[in-house]
């Protein structure tokens, strides 16, 4: 009786030794990742529906997500992006600063105002009296190198010439004996024929002279000026 007792537990004991590794032989041989494809007999017995692993295995495309960065996108942000007026150019936008989402520039523009000879030039807010009697402007004064130009075309009618324009093109003003010539061609101004220092300056599209100069060929003179008024004489 003891040796049938000795064998019913050597046999159980065999037994479970034997279970777990029938309940883990279903993976057969796993990959490089720990895993492997269920096989079909093990899909039948329930152990198991697809691929899977052992021993803590884990996908390649769980460990490449893993490592994946997001790219983000920056976004151009300008400041002083529009100009102040209509004639500003744009010269360049320059790099300022950068954080995680924008990129910050700041847009450079050149709003000065040019005549055809590429000369700075600006507008002068001034009233003009000729001889204490204000003069209605055609065009604004303006102010080249620190120096007052009129529009011939104003000066002509406050000093009192006449205007044409002649066969070459060249814009004269006639009073007696006295004549003014801007020459088309090059600008320069003729006084009755003879060449003068002088040379005209064209600004949006007008024909503009210096005043100083202008005033001495008919024998005139700035009597005064303060901030918004410019007073000259001119001999009859």
């Amino acid at each position: 009786m003891k040796k049938l007792v000795s064998i019913i537990l050597l046999s159980v004991m065999l037994v479970s030794m034997i279970m777990p590794t029938i309940a883990l032989a279903h993976s057969g041989r796993t990959d490089s990742s720990g895993g492997h494809n269920c096989s079909d007999k093990s899909k039948a017995k329930g152990l198991c529906t697809g691929y899977h692993y052992h021993n803590g295995g884990s996908s390649s495309s769980e460990s490449s997500s893993s490592n994946t960065t997001t790219q983000i996108t920056k976004v151009k942000v300008i400041s002083n992006e529009y100009p102040e007026a209509s004639h500003c150019k744009k010269i360049k936008d320059v790099y300022v600063s950068t954080d995680t989402y924008y990129i910050y520039y700041e847009r450079i523009w050149d709003c000065n105002y040019y005549t055809n000879s590429g000369t700075v030039y600006t507008y002068l807010d001034l009233n003009l009296f000729v001889d204490t009697k204000q003069q209605v402007l055609n065009k604004q004064l303006i102010s080249v190198k620190y120096s007052t130009y009129i529009s011939v075309r104003d000066f002509s009618k406050a000093a009192g010439y006449s205007l044409e324009i002649d066969k070459a093109g060249d814009i004269v003003l006639k009073k007696e004996k006295s004549t003014i010539k801007i020459v088309k061609s090059n600008s320069n101004v003729l006084l009755n024929g003879k060449a003068t220092d002088v040379t005209a300056e064209i600004a949006d599209s007008t024909y503009y002279i210096p005043l100083r100069s202008a005033l001495k060929w008919v024998n005139g003179s700035i009597s005064s000026l303060d901030s918004y008024n410019l007073y000259i004489s001119i001999a009859n």
